[in-house]
């Protein structure tokens, strides 16, 4: 075995799709079985150690490019409140309070800043707009979560970017990024170049934030070598060009073409962002890792070239299951709460969900539908509303802001079934989350993942894609019969221990064996 795994990722955000999910709970299941590992991002985030601490990871568990770069990695979490901040000029300057969001730098009856403070603190600098006579913003200041001066962004007269400086920690450049007009006709400014300054003795110049990546990745590899497994299809060619990597493997999330029915023929539209790996890399990759046996069995079969392992994306952690099922009472809740977790999306097929509801209702009528996650845009939760609002369920139906932690947990514990409607998975985190707190789930018989975590008449019912009648006539047996609920919360218990973390690192051995 190889003994150390880098998982490349573009960011953990703030708000976080399964893929980076998948990243933090397999880095969290390798750390717990001794086994050296790290995620390694490529974008830069002011806030990334606040972020990655919500998940209960930790400084060591994560390297970022511009952190790497910054010599940040490690260091001491300074607060940086504005009443006393070094930026404030004590002399001429008066803080005046906005709200708790921002507040500005006044000198006589001139703004000299707007300081918006960080997020989820209590007056700690976050980023310092500096204004012209002209009340133009002529620079803006990053400040890192942790307490430093991080970043420099200095603006056209238009207020677009023009040039970015990075910092280390000691406020020495590191970091050049020049940006220009890179589409005249829609005055479109973007970078055009990155200049990484005086590393190991010399100036670097890269044409584009990727190719930077790709020099880092080399040059962490060049320090020590490691397998590295690519979680995000974007960074698919950057990858691909790595000369130290003992060897590469792309990860897949989801099914892989557009209609996930068609998932097994040769016919099948690949999403576009996979075409390159499919079309142009497939060569320079070791092996594919997938969620399922049926993804890898239909991915054999179309490209046998290619070495596919099936792997589970996301493991329970043994420890927290024994909490919940211990504190767990099915029969004990008396709300009629139905959950879904995951993107408030298209793809996801939420109005049919919230048809469904409606349906359940009628033999329900103090049904809640819950659905908890992030809208994909404005006209899509607009587009919902409006639905509930048609059907008469503006009582029955809340849309509760992304969740995770303890807020999440509650979440669970309170809902009495889980549903799902996308039309295709890889697996499906938020269905395997669910087994762990005993929910009875309904899904979609979709490729690839719900079939491998639903057992009809087990722990949940499987309906036909799109059989709305189906899926609500089961829901409102599950949510009416005590006994039924009881029986299916049972055995997604028993489905649970599947994904324990112990049976997913077995999963990893045969991965391991042939590294």
């Amino acid at each position: 075995m190889s003994e150390r795994y880098l998982f490349v990722n573009e960011n953990i955000f703030t708000f976080n799709s399964g893929t980076e999910f998948s990243a933090m709970n397999r880095q969290k299941l390798f750390r717990k079985h001794g086994i050296d590992s790290k995620i390694v991002t490529r974008n830069y985030n002011q806030g990334l150690h606040q972020e990655i601490a919500k998940y209960g990871l930790k400084d060591d568990d994560i390297i970022n490019m511009y952190d790497y770069f910054q010599g940040t990695m490690h260091v001491p979490h300074h607060h940086e409140k504005l009443r006393y901040s070094k930026i404030v000029d004590k002399r001429y300057d008066k803080i005046i309070g906005v709200n708790s969001n921002y507040s500005l730098l006044k000198r006589g009856q001139r703004t000299v800043a707007k300081v918006n403070i960080f997020p989820l603190t209590v007056g700690e600098v976050g980023i310092v707009s500096y204004y012209d006579d002209f009340g133009n913003v002529t620079s803006r200041d990053i400040w890192d979560g942790r307490g430093f001066k991080s970043k420099t962004q200095y603006m056209h007269p238009d207020g677009t970017i023009g040039d970015e400086i990075v910092y280390n920690y000691q406020g020495v450049p590191v970091i050049e990024i020049t940006h220009m007009y890179i589409n005249h006709k829609t005055k479109q400014v973007g970078p055009t170049m990155f200049k990484l300054l005086n590393y190991k003795g010399h100036n670097w110049r890269f044409n584009t934030e990727d190719d930077m990546f790709d020099f880092f990745l080399d040059d962490l590899l060049k320090q020590k070598p490691a397998v590295v497994i690519n979680d995000r299809p974007t960074l698919t060619g950057v990858v691909a060009k790595l000369k130290y990597a003992d060897s590469k493997y792309q990860l897949l999330h989801n099914e892989q073409t557009t209609n996930a029915a068609m998932a097994g023929s040769a016919k099948g539209k690949l999403f576009p962002v996979l075409e390159p790996l499919f079309h142009k890399y497939l060569q320079d990759y070791d092996g594919l890792i997938v969620p399922t046996v049926q993804q890898k069995q239909d991915l054999n079969r179309l490209f046998p070239e290619v070495p596919v392992y099936a792997i589970s994306d996301t493991a329970l952690d043994s420890d927290h299951m024994a909490k919940v099922a211990k504190e767990l009472k099915p029969a004990a809740k008396k709300d009629n709460n139905l959950l879904y977790i995951g993107r408030i999306a298209h793809d996801k097929h939420i109005d049919q969900l919230i048809q469904i509801a409606s349906f359940v209702k009628n033999s329900v009528p103090d049904l809640t539908l819950e659905v908890v996650g992030y809208f994909e845009s404005p006209q899509y939760q607009k587009m919902l509303q409006q639905q509930v609002k048609r059907l008469g369920m503006q009582k029955s139906v809340k849309f509760i802001n992304y969740a995770i932690g303890d807020r999440k947990d509650k979440l669970m514990k309170d809902a009495k079934a889980m549903a799902q409607t996308s039309f295709g998975e890889g697996l499906s985190m938020s269905l395997v989350n669910g087994l762990e707190y005993g929910l009875p789930e309904v899904a979609y018989n979709v490729n690839y993942g719900p079939n491998n975590i639903i057992e009809n008449g087990k722990n949940g019912y499987l309906v036909p894609q799109g059989n709305i009648r189906e899926a609500a006539n089961h829901l409102a047996k599950i949510m009416s019969d005590n006994s039924l609920n009881d029986k299916l919360s049972k055995g997604a218990l028993a489905k649970a221990k599947e994904f324990n973390d112990d049976a997913i690192i077995n999963q990893w051995k045969p991965f391991f064996k042939n590294n």
